[in-house]
């Protein structure tokens, strides 16, 4: 009987302890939880402290009109809180602010700043075409086009040029500008597209843009003149690879094939000349606005129809009549 109450107070002893075990244990766990909903509140207090610090230190400022501390600031502010209270907000300010700053870059005509923002700009609107032109018009004038000719950024004006060729061949229009004129546009970049292949040494590319500026518009006189520049340029290097060939060889009762193809190449390049240059004294026989070049392709192109035509070589005059 000892024995027996003595296992049963072991075994009662035993169910106590788990049972003071287990509601320890269960106190122990709720006030965890106590802790973690009190960690979280703490934490969730301080986020929405640090979002209310930067907002403020961007607030101030914006408040004293220093738009490029406040810009990157905002930004800075969005990387932390892209949810945050005034997230919504400030991902509207950002996008007129940098076109702010953007357009006082462009009266300043500091041009990394324009690239900088520019480039940030078409990051979220590849397609805005009011930033693409604006760059490409500023390299090419400041830049490209200026004299002498300045090539720091020609690797950045090339590749807005042939963005913004791409955007308006696709039907792309830059916003709010009811005079722009797509025509007038893409002939203007084909033809820095061609000078530029020109510069790179690249004569068949060059043409290529310089008869798509022809074919966009077939009254744009200086279209035809740079088309036509290459096409002499053209007939210039087939003479001399003629002239290389053995004279005998030239005068063979039947030339070789490599003789014939060459010739080919001079006759078809000369006849280029003829009708480009033809084209752009007629365009400018009334107005003309290229001084001394016209009469100098006028000789040329004399010189070329005698050869061509030797039968009638004042026949080009009918053709270049107004």
């Amino acid at each position: 009987m000892i024995r027996k109450h003595l296992m049963w107070q072991t075994v009662a002893f035993i169910v106590l302890a788990l049972m003071a075990h287990a509601t320890i244990s269960a106190s122990a766990t709720l006030h965890m939880h106590d802790s973690v909903i009190g960690h979280r509140d703490a934490e969730q207090t301080s986020q929405q402290d640090r979002d209310e610090a930067t907002y403020r230190v961007w607030y101030e400022a914006n408040a004293t009109n220093d738009l490029p501390a406040a810009f990157e600031l905002g930004k800075k502010y969005l990387k932390e809180f892209p949810h945050g209270k005034y997230a919504a907000y400030l991902n509207k300010w950002l996008p007129a602010t940098r076109a702010r700053l953007f357009n006082i870059a462009y009266r300043e005509q500091n041009t990394q700043a324009m690239i900088s923002l520019g480039n940030e700009a078409l990051l979220e609107e590849p397609d805005n075409l009011n930033y693409v032109i604006t760059l490409a018009l500023h390299l090419i004038t400041n830049e490209l086009n200026a004299n002498p000719p300045n090539y720091t950024h020609a690797t950045e004006a090339e590749a807005f040029i042939r963005r913004a060729v791409k955007l308006i061949e696709s039907g792309k229009k830059p916003a709010n500008d009811p005079q722009w004129n797509r025509n007038q546009s893409l002939i203007y970049f084909y033809q820095v597209l061609g000078a530029i292949e020109e510069r790179n040494k690249n004569p068949a590319k060059a043409l290529e843009y310089y008869e798509k500026a022809c074919r966009t518009d077939p009254e744009n006189a200086l279209s035809f003149f740079y088309s036509g520049r290459i096409y002499q340029y053209k007939y210039l290097k087939a003479v001399e690879r003629y002239r290389a060939i053995p004279e005998a060889e030239r005068n063979a009762p039947v030339p070789r094939s490599q003789v014939k193809a060459v010739l080919e190449e001079l006759t078809d390049a000369a006849d280029a000349t003829i009708d480009r240059w033809v084209t752009f004294l007629k365009l400018t026989a009334i107005n003309n606005t290229y001084e001394a070049t016209r009469p100098q392709v006028e000789k040329t192109v004399a010189e070329l129809y005698k050869y061509r035509h030797p039968d009638s070589p004042e026949g080009y005059q009918e053709l270049i009549k107004p």
